[in-house]
């Protein structure tokens, strides 16, 4: 399995190291036809954009940067985050629909949208190493937030489910099923990807490959994610940015 894009990674707008100029340079280096830099949402607390009109500006500086480099699709998203259990995001809609991707996902560490918000998202994910009663508690109210999430917004994937916060994969796949949202398999953390393909693919739930780089020299490192895939034999008309799916990805249009 080969793929054309990478639809997961940050700059120096966020927590990237890289510019993007610099990270367009090692997307046609290793031979992608499609890069997104989807900066963090400012509501991660000590990696996050400055606010959500920091995505006009990252906009403006794709276009310049985007004439530098014609063999490549330049795209900006965001990998805004979740707030509350009813599914608010970080990002408002004015910022989210100027965007050619919008990725949703659950982090440790973000400012709650209200006191709710510092519970269920915050509170409860930081306790759940406690006891397994808080740890079932914590996957209840996480995958409740991404079911509401991918209904509320046109999420086009969701990041790395099951990376430190736990979630109910076939629950949440389902959801995913039905609003048109795919689940990503990401190659830049360590965590069982395993399960969540064999369980995931029972749903019929397409998927993506990112690396989530942080670094020019990341982008494209999408290989192990094509050997899960492979292993449990999902093909690649379910896997948006494998090579034989090449063509336009996401629901907007500007």
């Amino acid at each position: 399995m080969e793929f054309f894009a990478d639809w997961h990674t940050h700059s120096k707008y966020s927590d990237g190291k890289g510019t993007i100029a610099e990270n367009a340079e090692a997307a046609l280096a290793i031979g992608l036809s499609e890069l997104a830099i989807t900066d963090h949402g400012p509501g991660n607390i000590g990696t996050g954009v400055k606010d959500g009109g920091t995505y006009f500006q990252i906009i403006d500086e794709v276009r310049d940067v985007a004439k530098r480099y014609p063999g490549l699709t330049l795209k900006v998203g965001a990998e805004a985050d979740i707030t509350s259990s009813d599914g608010s995001i970080d990002i408002p809609r004015e910022v989210w629909d100027k965007l050619d991707i919008l990725i949703v996902g659950l982090h440790p560490y973000v400012v709650p949208a209200s006191l709710e918000g510092l519970w269920s998202v915050v509170g409860i994910n930081q306790l759940a190493g406690i006891s397994r009663g808080v740890r079932e508690k914590a996957r209840i109210s996480n995958t409740k937030a991404l079911k509401e999430a991918v209904f509320r917004h046109e999420v086009d994937f969701i990041s790395h489910p099951n990376l430190k916060m736990p979630v109910d994969i076939s629950e949440l796949s389902a959801a995913c099923a039905a609003s048109d949202t795919a689940i990503e398999i990401n190659t830049g953390h360590h965590y069982d990807k395993d399960d969540i393909v064999r369980t995931a693919m029972k749903t019929g739930v397409n998927f993506v490959v990112c690396s989530d780089a942080h670094f020019p020299a990341s982008i494209g490192e999408l290989q192990e994610g094509a050997v899960v895939l492979e292993k449990f034999g999902v093909p690649e008309e379910r896997v948006l940015n494998a090579v034989l799916k090449e063509k336009r990805f996401s629901r907007r249009n500007n």
